[in-house]
């Protein structure tokens, strides 16, 4: 008997994600994109982020670099993503992570830079 009321619940628990799944079609956890949000501008934290990231170099040849830059890519994509899907925090977790690869980015090429000034320095002396 125990084993019947499993099956039975089973088949109901089945039938009714098929029935959602069915009806739904995905528009109950996500939203749509639709061809007007394409034209729509991007949230200005997005166009901040893309603004700094154009200006800021990458030595491809530097793992570290690379990495950085396709974290970037990445997390500018989704951020854009997230704007058009109208998935607010999303965007911004996404804008917040970008911004802060770019940040520590900056740092580090700062303290490279300045450690390149000190060799040079004490080898002209």
């Amino acid at each position: 008997m125990n084993l019947l009321k499993w099956i039975y619940s089973g088949i109901v628990v089945s039938a009714l994600i098929v029935v959602v799944g069915v009806l739904g079609q995905g528009k109950l956890s996500v939203s749509q994109a639709t061809a007007d949000d394409v034209e729509r501008p991007l949230h200005a934290d997005i166009q901040k982020v893309e603004r700094r990231f154009s200006l800021v170099e990458f030595d491809l040849k530097n793992k570290a670099h690379l990495l950085r830059k396709t974290r970037l890519d990445f997390y500018i994509a989704q951020a854009k993503q997230a704007d058009l899907r109208g998935w607010k925090f999303k965007r911004d977790e996404f804008v917040e992570r970008a911004d802060n690869i770019l940040s520590h980015h900056l740092m580090q090429y700062a303290n490279d830079v300045s450690k390149e000034v000190e060799i040079y320095t004490a080898q002209a002396i």
